[in-house]
């Protein structure tokens, strides 16, 4: 996995790209609202066998205040840093 650092930045949001390393892109916007991260697949288009790296494969976006409600929510207090429930 490596992070792809065509980053953009402007007054109101933020986009980074992560490759992932299985042909999977990971897109992360940051706006002045949320995050919002969509998923990007390659597909071969069949009329000229030319290998695509477009394919939209979903997203997910939440609000800040609905992504710390998320994360507190699932939260042990008793684990310690790398233990899982």
């Amino acid at each position: 996995m490596s992070i792809i650092y065509t980053e953009t930045k402007s007054d109101t949001d933020s986009r980074t790209w992560i490759d992932i390393g299985d042909g999977r892109n990971l897109c992360i916007n940051i706006t002045g609202e949320g995050v919002i991260m969509d998923v990007y697949g390659v597909q071969e288009d069949d009329a000229n066998g030319m290998i695509r790296d477009d394919l939209h494969l979903g997203t997910v976006g939440m609000m800040f205040d609905e992504w710390a409600e998320w994360i507190v929510e699932r939260i042990d207090p008793s684990l310690k840093i790398g233990e899982r429930a």
